[in-house]
């Protein structure tokens, strides 16, 4: 029986009329043998030398899409096992040859990948996520304008085909130092992500939860900076120090210009805020905090207009002492503030108005 590799080798010398069946009944055979990850173990030297290499020129030279969407489901799958193997990952040859396969194959190849058909951007995406969390990839080499574009796109269409790796690798391209806002504030998706915390939050969709709040944060440190970002998240009594807010001086070059929009989803990180998962009830209290400071009108419209969500969550954690309830407290205070200074005009519920106020006069007797 010839070797992985030979099979491959062979199927594209083979010129024949029946070469396009023989090479669909080849992959199928291989994407089969590739469910046997003790192959793949046992001879990865092989597999990263030589087998890998060769599905990415077979993708490379294939007009028939089921085949090349078979040539990125095996590399897909023998990635998977090669990266769940930790004595593997700390291998420097295996990731030596891995770097190797991303620069010279993976990389040119993703454009081409990203616009081919349906689901082959998906594993794609899966793929380039695997190797960035593997530091086969750097964020540095995807930081071009069409490639941004891409990754995001997803975003703006119907919300049920976006997957958990487009999240992650938004994320990892929005928490790039090296990302460029105003190629970020060109896609106006910011609306669009809070829109995605609100349908998975809806759908229960606990896995893309905290990718997804990791993006929108992203997206508002950004006009803060992640050092002020962390002090005020550890010390929310810096939202209302007027020396603190004077220093931050937003500035617009690194603002994202649309991250207003997300003070229409104030309600749903209020809502998040109660998670059992403390990283991420973590991340939304971080969301409500640093948005305040980065979009103060439409934070505290957004706060205000959510009095009921607000009081419900006050009330929640009226017996205990916690960071989060005095980042609550701060928040509150901090909105107050603005509407009164601003000379803001809201509908608000006079009960939960009511019932925040007593609650607030409880904590005072605490004190």
């Amino acid at each position: 029986m010839c070797s992985p590799n030979s099979c491959l080798f062979w199927s594209s010398l083979l010129y024949f009329q029946a070469r396009d069946d023989f090479q669909m009944t080849l992959l199928r055979v291989l994407e089969a043998a590739m469910e046997e990850s003790s192959v793949i173990l046992t001879e990865h030297k092989i597999f990263t030398s030589r087998f890998l290499p060769s599905l990415f020129i077979l993708y490379k030279g294939n007009k028939d899409c089921h085949a090349r969407f078979l040539c990125l489901k095996i590399l897909s799958d023998v990635m998977i096992v090669i990266f769940s193997d930790s004595s593997l990952t700390a291998n420097e040859q295996t990731l030596a040859d891995l770097i190797t396969i991303s620069d010279k194959y993976f990389l040119p190849l993703y454009p081409s990948f990203a616009e081919d058909e349906d689901p082959i951007p998906m594993y794609a995406q899966k793929l380039l996520v695997m190797l960035m969390e593997h530091d086969c990839v750097k964020v540095s080499d995807i930081l071009n304008e069409a490639t941004v574009s891409q990754c995001f796109e997803l975003l703006l269409g119907d919300l049920s085909n976006a997957n958990v790796s487009n999240v992650k690798l938004c994320f990892a391209l929005a928490s790039a130092p090296d990302m460029d806002s105003n190629v970020l504030s060109q896609l106006q998706v910011v609306r669009r992500i809070g829109n995605l915390v609100e349908f998975v939050t809806a759908k229960d969709m606990d896995d893309f939860l905290e990718p997804t709040l990791d993006l929108c944060r992203s997206f508002i440190i950004r006009g803060i900076g992640s050092n002020r970002s962390t002090a005020l998240t550890k010390e929310p009594a810096l939202l209302v120090d007027s020396a603190f807010s004077m220093s931050i001086a937003v500035d617009q070059q690194s603002c994202i210009m649309d991250i207003c929009d997300l003070g229409g989803s104030m309600g749903i990180f209020l809502e998040v805020f109660r998670n059992s998962d403390p990283q991420i009830s973590d991340l939304a209290s971080d969301c409500v905090v640093l948005l305040l400071k980065a979009a103060p009108r439409e934070a505290t419209m957004g706060l205000l207009a959510n009095l009921p969500k607000l009081s419900a969550l006050l009330d929640s954690l009226k017996h205990g002492v916690s960071l989060q309830l005095t980042l609550l407290l701060y928040c509150l205070a901090f909105s107050c503030r603005q509407y009164l200074a601003q000379g803001m005009i809201l509908s608000m519920s006079v009960p939960a108005l009511m019932q925040v106020e007593a609650l607030v006069s409880g904590f005072q007797g605490l004190t």
